[in-house]
């Protein structure tokens, strides 16, 4: 039990690594750019996306409620990474139970 709890620790420790060197690298990219180009938010590496901008009411929402949406994950309205689309989420979630017919 001792082991197990030592290498939960160890990956909890990387993925808060993960997430601190996600932001710096975010910070820098946009640090590098002339202050009137800087626009605080885009991509990392390609994939990854940021937005360090104010989250408007309406953008937090489009993240975590958008039943139109056929995407599970969607842009974080503040910070690095997705947020997870709930309706949609669920939908499918209960799709995966449901026998097929």
């Amino acid at each position: 039990m001792e082991t197990l709890r030592k290498e939960v620790g160890a990956l909890g420790w990387l993925i808060r690594m993960a997430i601190l060197g996600s932001i710096a690298a975010a910070v820098y990219k946009e640090l590098q750019l002339p202050p009137e180009k800087r626009t605080w938010h885009g991509q990392l590496f390609g994939f990854l996306p940021y937005d360090f901008r104010m989250p408007s009411p309406a953008r937090i929402v489009k993240a975590w409620w958008s039943p139109r949406s056929p995407k599970v994950l969607t842009e974080q309205p503040f910070g690095v990474g997705w947020a997870i689309n709930l309706p949609t989420a669920i939908r499918r979630l209960q799709q995966m139970r449901s026998p097929s017919r």
